[in-house]
């Protein structure tokens, strides 16, 4: 039996930061490449009033499959479920708002 020495970076939090903020970036790329000419506030209300936000913040969170596949690859597992629950936080979140 041999003992695998744990990594720095296998470590819940570390996995749901990641998980958390990564979504959030690819909507603000999104953001700059397609509506940079319009001011955040106005783009996130036309989004809003246009009921695609969640929609699109929805596809913003499929790159955590790649993070999440990484983790499991490199055999980061509590990374990986960090990652997992960064997602679940926001299928939660996107559940709660389609039923309000």
């Amino acid at each position: 039996m041999t003992i695998r020495k744990r990594n720095r970076f296998d470590r819940l939090p570390i996995g749901w930061i990641i998980g958390t903020f990564l979504p959030l970036i690819i909507f603000f790329i999104t953001y700059q490449v397609k509506y940079s000419e319009m001011e955040f506030s106005a783009f996130l209300r036309s989004m809003w009033d246009l009921k695609v936000l969640l929609k699109l913040l929805s596809i913003c969170v499929f790159p955590n499959l790649g993070i999440f596949m990484l983790f499991y690859r490199l055999k980061y597992d509590m990374a990986a479920r960090g990652v997992i629950l960064a997602t679940f936080m926001y299928a939660f979140l996107v559940l709660i708002s389609k039923l309000i």
